[in-house]
């Protein structure tokens, strides 16, 4: 992990996914990753680090990713950027390969369409947050096999390329590495 990252994952919403803090270490301007609910931890956390939250990053606009998001524009100002058609309310639309500067900390934006058709990964250094559309040992769901194929190839294209030391921060379950889901994913495996 970089020394320069504040990282806190977080269980959130009603069906639990895995919500991330993401901060600048040196001006402790952050976002928020898939705010699929709210808690006081969560604001606790932010307190207690002094993070000036100013963004949520959406994956992808599916329920449980978005459930927080009333709760957290109550109390932030903050910009909400989601691929195109994810998110109503949001106010920068991703299409990949934009960067999100978080004081000295950029985030990087790279399309994965599949699981849906606006989904998003970010990339922050060597820590990757893939959503749905990748998770450890297996992939997000897809409506029909030509999504299921535009997502595999995109992951292919864009995700498996990074280096292999990339930590992967799913949505749902436990986090891998790139290495990890090139050599052992089943989903992912060339035949």
């Amino acid at each position: 992990m970089n020394k320069n990252i504040i990282l806190k994952r977080f269980h959130v919403g009603r069906y639990p996914i895995n919500g991330y803090l993401l901060a600048d270490a040196k001006t402790h301007i952050g976002a928020f990753i898939d705010p699929g609910g709210f808690s006081g931890l969560i604001e606790k956390y932010i307190n207690d680090h002094n993070i000036n939250l100013r963004y949520l990053l959406f994956t992808h606009g599916h329920w449980d990713h978005i459930e927080g998001l009333e709760d957290f524009t109550k109390k932030y100002s903050v910009m909400c950027c989601a691929g195109p058609g994810e998110l109503r309310a949001a106010s920068k639309i991703l299409h990949g390969g934009e960067t999100i500067e978080l004081g000295t900390l950029p985030v990087k934006t790279i399309s994965v369409p599949g699981h849906t058709s606006g989904h998003v990964a970010f990339l922050a250094h060597n820590c990757l947050f893939t959503g749905d559309c990748l998770f450890n040992g297996s992939l997000g769901f897809t409506n029909g096999h030509n999504n299921a194929r535009m997502q595999k190839n995109h992951i292919h294209d864009n995700l498996l390329c990074l280096p292999d030391h990339t930590l992967v921060f799913p949505a749902h379950g436990p986090i891998s590495t790139i290495a990890d889901e090139k050599n052992n994913n089943p989903f992912l495996q060339k035949n």
